[in-house]
């Protein structure tokens, strides 16, 4: 069986290496396994470094050994043309990640960001399954 590709946003990754018992840190688990592929944009790295950083300094030293050892994915960051139709949809913060994560055609897109789940045009526009860490433990579960 084909190994399931999601795209993970930064708010569940820094999640993952913060607490190994929940839901993204049995994500990360699953990838460590060899269960699951797991892609990042190069922004999504930025943030993710820029808030273990600025907020959470004792996550440097596991981020550092997790991105040595199991090294994710990288997706290139997508051009300005590809984020300016998502303007008044969504925040082009998110249009970039959205974008990218539309790229790298996942089977699905795991975020924590409710900005993701407030317009269903996001989700019929991108062709993205969009879920919550839960929702995706739940169906690797059933599978």
């Amino acid at each position: 069986m084909e190994r399931l590709k999601i795209f993970l946003d930064s708010n569940v990754f820094i999640s993952g290496l913060y607490s190994e018992k929940g839901c993204p840190g049995l994500i990360l688990d699953n990838f460590i396994m060899g269960k699951i592929n797991i892609s990042i944009s190069q922004k999504v790295l930025n943030e993710i470094i820029a808030v273990i950083l600025k907020k959470i300094p004792e996550l440097q030293t596991t981020l550092q050994e997790f991105l040595l050892s199991y090294p994710p994915e990288i997706i290139k960051d997508p051009d300005t043309k590809n984020i300016e139709k998502w303007s008044g949809i969504i925040n082009l913060d998110d249009a970039m990640i959205l974008e990218s994560a539309i790229s790298c055609q996942p089977d699905y897109f795991i975020t924590g960001d409710k900005h993701f789940f407030e317009n269903p045009l996001i989700e019929k526009r991108s062709g993205l399954k969009i879920i919550k860490p839960a929702d995706f433990l739940n169906i690797l579960k059933s599978i």
